[in-house]
This record gives structure tokens, sequence and C-alpha cells, in this order.
């Protein structure tokens, strides 16, 4: 692989990410014109790749970035249907496919998940909401319960009251961070 495409792929990558982390953390939102930017210089970068004969970020067949794109995108509707990530997640996390590949965003969205996890309860604790959150947990799982037994679907309203909204693209980028470095490490240490 030549030295700056192996470069200039995962620091635009970075880059994209960063600018999402910072939007994120001051507005609540990831603007769709930063992840259609960040998708389309995905593409670039796999073409240029492939036409220089490096291997791609998302790897070796033309369709890669595509597939990532789908996968990631496919990873996290899940979350947006049930109110737990917002769109704008969902699409970031589809253009890290994009750079990424399908494997990769498989890696990317499970420690994603997990670097969520830990956002939810450091947020929780230090904002002073976890009686909210508790609450709003307890309400959605009661009235899923009585819905459930009463033959009715549940429901997918929003809540009243929220206890606060998480900027996810904090978590995207963690998780994105740790499945590229973690094949790294394996291999540094053997």
């Amino acid at each position: 692989m030549s030295l700056p495409v192996i470069i200039v792929t995962p620091t635009l990558l970075v880059a994209l990410l960063a600018a999402a982390v910072l939007v994120d953390l001051r507005s609540r939102r990831i603007p769709n014109r930063l992840v259609l930017i960040g998708i389309a210089l995905a593409f670039i970068a796999h073409a240029v790749a492939l036409i220089t004969g490096s291997v791609p970020l998302a790897g070796p067949d033309w369709w890669a970035p595509l597939a990532g794109l789908l996968s990631g995108f496919a990873l996290l509707m899940p979350l947006y249907l049930l109110r737990a990530t917002g769109a704008g997640d969902v699409k970031l996390m589809a253009m890290v496919g994009a750079f990424v590949g399908a494997q990769a965003v498989l890696d990317a969205t499970l420690y994603t998940l997990l670097a969520g996890g830990l956002l939810a309860l450091v947020f929780m604790l230090g904002r002073g909401v976890a009686t909210q959150t508790l609450a709003n947990v307890r309400f959605l799982l009661t009235d899923w319960a009585l819905r459930l037994s009463s033959g009715q679907a549940a429901r997918l309203a929003p809540l009243q009251t929220t206890a606060a909204r998480l900027p996810y693209a904090v978590a995207i980028a963690l998780g994105t961070g740790a499945a590229l470095l973690w094949p790294l490490g394996r291999l540094l240490h053997g």
C-alpha cells in the first residue's frame, strides 16, 4: 500500500469524525452535509486506492464502500427505530462503513455500542438525570408489557419528559477508533 493512501484515508475519516463530534457536542445534531461529503470522500479515496494499485481501507473490491455504507446504516437503524439514536447517528455510521467496509463496520458498531453504554452512564450520572432516565425506562417497560398482555402492539411514541440527549457521535468516533486500532494492537503484540 502506498504511503499517501494509507495515511490520507484514515486521516480523512478522523477529521470527519472529529467535526461530527464537535457539532454534536454543540447542537446535538450531525449535519447531512458533513455526512454526504464524507461518503463522497470515502468513495473517491477508495477509487484512488484501486487506481494506484493500493489496498483500500474498505477492502479490495470495487463495491466495498457501498457494502460498508449499507451495513453501517442497517446496523444502527434498529436503534433509530427504537428512538435510542438520532437519524444523524445512523447516517454517520453509514459514512464510517463507506470508509472502512462491511467487516470493519461490524466491529466499529460493536465498539460504538459499548462506548455508547459507558457514555450514557457517565452522562446520566454527571448530569443528574439518573432518576428521570430510570423513570423513563420503567414507563417504557410497563407500557410495553401492558400492551403486549392485552394483545396490542407495543408503541414507540416519544416520552413526555426525556432525561437528556447523548452526543452519540462521540461513541461512534470512539468505537470506530477502537475498531481500527484494535487489530493493529494484536499485530504488534502477537
